[in-house]
């Protein structure tokens, strides 16, 4: 079945376009069909894929009765986009007056919503019509927090919203800590405090990276703008932990999107478990390492964790294997080849 994902937090400034945006094209990566819809009338998403303004938005469709597929555009192979627009702002009193006020945006995906394996709806940063809209025709809600207290706190306010909203807190699938400082005590204390409250809801978090926000101003995702960077690795890790929870099997991308015209995305094929984002290296590059910077893959043999004494679990994120301990959270990355970050 299709999942409808809103992700979404009352405050602003805490990675949810960012969220939406990469995760929507690491679903591309792994060759699902996705749609992104933004109801922020500031029209972040647009922006971050580089994309002009198209000449019909969201607003075509929730006011003037617009198709969907007339008004989409695609931003990237396996990507479409719903834009906004500041037209927005005046049209939540226009809905506000319909008997259906809170479902308009549901009705109008109705028909197109088996077209995709994934709709990732991104909200704003408040309870308007639109986003209790979004909140109404979503099967699934992600909710990104920066580690901070006010947002700790409004991230409470979201949950009883959620549930006034939805009738229950089932739908919330998963908080994603966001701006992590591994270097800041507070940053471990409050990220403490979040998994001791929401339990498994919690994912491992998205560390501070200078690099996605470079590549918000570039109009890239950040896999295409650095698959090595710490963002990357944490998104793309995100991404198969949301692909586990969905069920979702990557798919073979078709033969003539492989090799797009703009803004080119990894080919998935080329993608190990979770997804290996950057090309393998040449076997003539290979071959003329040293003998001592060739690759050195590890054998069979687990590793225990330095802390906690329990086997190593290891995945291939981005051209780097990373070892991490479910247990202690325990967690150490280094290059393909034996190199260490």
């Amino acid at each position: 079945m299709p999942r409808v994902i809103a992700v979404t937090n009352f405050k602003g400034g805490i990675g949810k376009t960012t969220t939406t945006v990469n995760v929507a094209a690491g679903f591309a990566i792994k060759g699902a069909s996705v749609l992104v819809i933004d109801v922020d009338p500031q029209s972040n998403v647009r922006m971050c894929f580089g994309h002009a303004e198209p000449r019909r938005s969201l607003y075509d469709v929730l006011i003037d009765n617009k198709k969907i597929p007339d008004c989409v555009v695609q931003v990237r192979p396996n990507i479409d986009l719903l834009a906004s627009s500041d037209a927005l702002l005046q049209a939540q009193s226009d809905i506000g007056k319909r008997p259906d006020w809170g479902r308009v945006l549901e009705n109008a995906l109705r028909p197109v919503v088996r077209n995709y394996d994934f709709v990732l709806i991104d909200c704003s940063a408040s309870l308007t019509v639109l986003n209790l809209n979004a909140l109404m025709a979503a099967s699934d809600i992600i909710v990104p927090t920066a580690l901070e207290h006010l947002a700790l706190q409004g991230l409470r306010q979201l949950g009883r919203n959620i549930t006034r909203i939805k009738g229950t807190m089932g739908a919330l699938r998963m908080i994603i800590p966001t701006m992590f400082d591994g270097r800041n005590r507070q940053s471990h204390r409050l990220l403490a405090s979040l998994r001791e409250e929401y339990g498994s809801l919690v994912t491992d978090p998205v560390r501070v990276n200078v690099r996605l926000s470079e590549a918000t101003a570039e109009g890239k995702t950040i896999y295409e703008y650095d698959p090595r960077s710490n963002g990357a690795i944490d998104y793309a890790a995100l991404v198969e932990k949301l692909s586990d929870v969905f069920h979702f099997q990557a798919k073979p991308m078709p033969e003539q999107v492989t090799q797009p015209v703009h803004n080119p995305l990894p080919n998935p094929a080329r993608a190990v478990a979770p997804v290996e984002i950057p090309p393998p290296p040449e076997p003539a590059l290979v071959s003329n390492l040293q003998a001592e910077e060739k690759p050195n893959f590890r054998g069979p043999v687990r590793e225990e964790c330095p802390h906690c004494g329990r086997p190593l679990e290891q995945v291939m994120l981005a051209g780097y294997r990373v070892y991490f301990c479910d247990h202690c959270k325990y967690k150490r990355q280094e290059l393909a080849s034996g190199v260490r970050r």
